[in-house]
């Protein structure tokens, strides 16, 4: 439909950047992801094996968009290096010019596209600095344009608890219908306690662009050798819950994400599977 159009090229900016790129993306993202997903998340707490891990990851959002995403990490010395994928996609989107026309209907994609090379190293006992650099491009109907960004995180960090400070999306404008937008910018903090076999989390996050503040508060446990639980409830605009799974047999790991978004969105769906080479 023509509005719906018009709201995606007002909300341009590749706003799928603040979408979730994992299972992770929905519980508190920030401050517990780790591994190959801290990547799309916190570069700071990417963490690479002495192997070649291979994740991909599927994601199904509300009115048809989904989005897959990709990552390749591996240690060389003391440096932990990734390579992430994303392209997300709008799903078809039904263009009807306005009323009175002649025009006939057309039906069309939207998707925008990341590309991130990330790098983490200790700085201390207990400190990591993480560093992602970005290429990110948008396209709707006949608009499209490309823009550089960075990523920067600070994680200091115990065996029982840990606090993380970060701005990502930081980079250049994109020019949309004739229109300079910016890229989704934030400003974000987060940590987590480790209370016996309970990991309680929590994240603030300031969007730059739209001076408003999102948070959630999460918790996981492991409940078996192999699987554990966590939950999430989170804000934006709204409250929402988040819950999922994490499976680990060898060198393969699945995980399930699921969320209830707010404004009678529907629900998402996000799964994952981690190979080790």
């Amino acid at each position: 439909m023509n509005t719906f159009m018009l709201i995606i090229i007002a909300a341009a900016g590749v706003k799928s950047l603040l979408m979730p790129a994992s299972p992770v993306g929905v519980t508190t993202s920030f401050a517990m992801a780790s591994r190959e997903e801290a990547i799309f998340y916190n570069p700071s707490n990417f963490e690479a094996g002495d192997n070649y891990t291979v994740q991909c990851s599927y994601n199904r959002f509300y009115l048809g968009m989904q989005s897959v995403s990709l990552s390749l990490s591996k240690k060389f010395k003391e440096v932990h290096f990734g390579l992430g994928i994303v392209n997300f996609d709008y799903g078809e989107i039904e263009y009807r010019p306005d009323y009175p026309t002649e025009d006939p209907l057309i039906n069309y994609r939207a998707y925008d596209f990341s590309l991130i090379l990330g790098a983490s190293v200790d700085v201390s006992s207990q400190g990591r600095i993480g560093i992602n650099l970005k290429y990110v491009t948008e396209n709707i109907y006949i608009y499209s344009d490309y823009a550089l960004a960075m990523d920067i995180a600070f994680a200091y960090r115990s065996a029982t608890s840990g606090i993380t400070f970060g701005a990502t999306n930081f980079g250049t404008k994109m020019m949309i219908n004739n229109g300079e937008v910016n890229l989704p910018a934030c400003l974000n903090v987060g940590g987590f306690q480790q209370v016996n076999k309970l990991t309680l989390s929590g994240d603030l996050r300031y969007l730059i662009n739209d001076a408003a503040f999102e948070f959630g508060i999460g918790a996981s446990m492991p409940v078996h050798q192999r699987l554990t639980l966590s939950a999430a409830a989170n804000y934006r605009d709204e409250f929402y819950p988040g819950f999922g799974l994490s499976i680990a047999v060898g060198a393969l790991e699945v995980k399930y994400g699921g969320s209830f978004y707010p404004k009678n969105l529907g629900m998402v769906n996000n799964i994952a599977l981690k190979i080790g080479l």
